[in-house]
């Protein structure tokens, strides 16, 4: 993947794969060495660049990680047929590979006054889980005293994106981290659709 940069590669950070996890039939998480020096907020995003040799093209990906984990910086990607980006990433990207970023960006971040809420609630479908995850990873360590709620919706466990670490989260936070799961493929509608 890394063959193809500009001439202007000074312009942009590099992101070198640590590792590749697959998460679902169509869904991976993609961590980064160390080396990037990107400072970021929970919930926010970052925007690759890359070049079909005609264009450049861009495209924002959620951050998975917590940056009061001491994680390492990891993105969310699912395959999208149509999308020449997910589509290079999922089916080409290697460990070792060095994709190039313009940085961080995105205003969904946890509230600078959260820590006088009780509850917090999440939503999310399917791909959507990325930035949540990461803002329920910060609110759980950052705020002891707020209990949190995520309803999170997909087709059924198989598709689920990280399904086992939000159940290990919510073992971890049994006090105050509670999951609703609801699956398309649920014979009862009240648990198929969010």
């Amino acid at each position: 993947m890394n063959s193809n940069f500009p001439p202007s590669i000074g312009a942009f950070k590099q992101l070198i794969i640590q590792s590749i996890r697959k998460e679902t039939d169509d869904f991976k998480t993609f961590f980064f060495h160390e080396e990037h020096r990107i400072h970021y907020e929970s919930g926010q995003f970052l925007t690759l660049i890359d070049h079909n040799g005609l264009q450049e093209i861009r495209r924002s990906y959620s951050i998975i990680s917590s940056p009061v984990l001491n994680e390492p910086l990891a993105i969310g990607v699912k395959r999208m047929d149509n999308g020449f980006f997910s589509r290079k990433l999922f089916d080409l990207a290697k460990t070792g590979d060095v994709l190039l970023t313009t940085g961080v960006s995105g205003f969904f971040i946890l509230p600078e006054n959260i820590r006088s809420c009780k509850s917090i609630f999440f939503f999310a479908a399917g791909s959507g889980i990325t930035p949540i995850l990461s803002l329920i990873k910060t609110t759980l360590i950052i705020c002891p005293g707020i209990r949190v709620v995520l309803v999170y919706s997909n087709a059924s466990i198989k598709r689920t994106a990280y399904y086992q670490d939000l159940k290990a989260l919510e073992r971890q936070f049994a006090e105050r981290f509670n999951i609703f799961f609801l699956f398309s493929s649920n014979a009862d509608l009240r648990k198929a659709r969010l």
